[in-house]
């Protein structure tokens, strides 16, 4: 395991043990609508952190509960290296994803950023991130609603394929839209 590995496992530890340290407590959050609401910690609605760039990064769920899936149809879309702009062929698929979630209401949607291994896993976060964000912003454009989708970056932590070569670099450079019934 490399050391940029144990450091972000170390960190990811530190924040869930800050999480079961409030246990039972009532914690005030906000959501992706912007509303705020008083939950237990153990079925947090919504998190929301900034990365070290400003952005907003936000995840929903229950984080004991049902897990955002794979859901047919909702397809992935890559990016370019070092980038998280929509090209015209992922604002298509982008399109049809979003007819999907549309017409299914009682989803909970989350959209997931990936990179490739190449950076620090701070930049690889915060790229992460944003690539979610442009996906997710694009989806509410298109009329999903803003309080039914959050975002989460992984980063490099998820590649799709573990080869060192641009082939499989591309597929890692992904936004995934995941679902979960409310």
């Amino acid at each position: 395991m490399t050391m940029r590995k144990i450091a972000t496992l170390v960190t990811a530890f530190a924040f869930l043990g800050a999480l079961s340290s409030c246990a039972g407590k009532k914690v005030k959050t906000g959501g992706a609508d912007g509303a705020e609401f008083v939950s237990d910690t153990a079925t947090i609605p919504s998190i929301d952190v900034t990365d070290s760039t400003g952005d907003e990064i936000s995840t929903e769920g229950d984080i004991r509960g049902p897990q955002f899936v794979a859901q047919s149809g909702l397809k992935a879309v890559n990016f370019e290296f070092d980038r998280y702009a929509l090209s015209e062929k992922t604002r298509e698929t982008l399109k049809a994803n979003a007819e999907i979630i549309k017409s299914r209401r009682e989803w909970l949607v989350v959209v997931e950023g990936h990179c490739d291994n190449r950076g620090t896993v701070e930049y690889n976060l915060a790229l992460g991130q944003k690539r979610a964000k442009e996906v997710r912003d694009y989806y509410v454009m298109l009329g999903v609603p803003e309080s039914s989708i959050g975002t989460i970056s992984y980063g490099e932590e998820q590649p799709v394929c573990p080869e060192e070569t641009e082939a499989c670099w591309a597929m890692n450079r992904r936004a995934e839209t995941k679902a979960r019934t409310r």
